[in-house]
């Protein structure tokens, strides 16, 4: 039978061994973005609203040399209250189309499953 250590044991031993309760300084992931690559991110948005997150960092690769995935800059846009456009993925109907589509539903609502 295998008893698991306590939160406070395992808390408490890390102070025992380094004589300090805080763990890791810096121990995040370096960012790869500036402030002002923030900020360029951001101004892109505003200049054009449908663009999608590939599409601004392709810009910003250009720019910078720098190439970001465009789930950085998604994540980004997000930490400075804009969002990325997200592309349709078909192409929405022409007018034509509706009425034809609605002409056939007319037609057709009295179907039944033996016809």
């Amino acid at each position: 039978m295998r008893i698991q250590i306590s939160g406070t044991k395992r808390q408490k031993r890390p102070f025992q061994t380094t004589g300090t309760a805080v763990r890791k300084v810096g121990g995040d992931h370096p960012r790869t973005t500036t402030a002002g690559d923030d900020r360029y991110i951001n101004l892109q948005v505003k200049r054009g609203r449908h663009q999608s997150a590939s599409v601004i960092s392709q810009q910003l690769c250009t720019t910078t040399g720098r190439q970001l995935s465009w789930f950085t800059v998604a994540r980004r846009l997000h930490k400075g209250g804009l969002y990325a456009h997200h592309p349709e993925r078909c192409l929405p109907l022409k007018v034509d189309h509706r009425c034809h589509r609605l002409q056939w539903c007319r037609k057709h609502k009295n179907w039944t499953t033996d016809q």
